[in-house]
């Protein structure tokens, strides 16, 4: 059928993690971890996270391990422009750059390669949001033909509205990529393990299958360049939430 909404990701999880209003920007910071060091990443990553706690550092993300091994650290920005600037000048002044570089040399030694991008949330176009617990992701990354991003759009918001008239369990988060990586959309669904997103997908399907979502579907593979999903994993104990100021 026509499931591609029901498994819509990414990542205004960020924003819910932060306990704020999605941000005009997020920026993603993914490091693609060799098998044989993935622990050792991970030990990486937690030592930062409490340098970071013991220091009362301002600046903090949410890590999201995807099941190829690559990890998502995901930021707000509020603008392009800070993508130049040091996140982590803070620690510096208070540890020293000679202990953040050590840090960094850790995890920078388990990985294959890393990239930077970044997504616009777009909240208005986006259904329901997950609950505490829910950590289990769903991602698509749908790339649509070139000039058919207000189409896509509106598309987007019809599936919302079947959605709501129909008080559909699956939810989605809907942002746009903007810089680093394919032009296009990035979708996710969520739930509490990959059990509760199929069942949550089943009883969207089972409550949307008609001949508008029919319909809806053929409009979508029309304007459909590519897709693809991606499962992945939230991880508190990875992440770090400053204090509110």
């Amino acid at each position: 059928m026509k499931r591609l909404f029901a498994l819509l990701v990414l990542v205004m999880t960020a924003a819910i993690a932060f306990g704020q209003a999605p941000p005009a920007m997020l920026g993603i910071h993914e490091d693609v971890v060799k098998p044989s060091m993935d622990s050792k990443f991970r030990e990486g990553v937690k030592k930062l996270k409490a340098a970071c706690e013991q220091s009362k550092t301002s600046f903090g993300w949410t890590t999201i391990a995807f099941d190829d091994n690559s990890y998502a650290h995901v930021f707000p920005l509020t603008k392009y422009g800070d993508l130049d600037k040091n996140p982590f000048a803070d620690l510096e002044a208070k540890i020293g750059g000679e202990t953040v570089g050590k840090l960094f040399g850790e995890m920078d030694a388990c990985l294959e390669k890393h990239f930077d991008f970044v997504v616009t949330p777009l909240p208005s176009l986006s259904y329901l949001t997950p609950a505490a617990g829910e950590n289990s992701r769903d991602f698509l990354f749908w790339t649509v033909f070139p000039g058919k991003e207000r189409e896509a759009e509106a598309i987007i918001a019809e599936w919302k509205k079947l959605y709501e008239s129909k008080k559909a369990p699956a939810g989605f988060l809907v942002s746009k990529i903007a810089m680093g990586m394919d032009m296009g959309y990035a979708i996710v669904a969520w739930g509490k393990d990959p059990v509760d997103i199929a069942t949550k997908d089943a009883k969207t399907h089972e409550l949307t299958n008609g001949e508008e979502a029919g319909k809806l579907w053929a409009r979508t593979q029309a304007i459909t360049q590519k897709f693809s999903n991606k499962r992945a994993t939230v991880l508190p104990e990875l992440s770090y939430t400053p204090a509110k100021q």
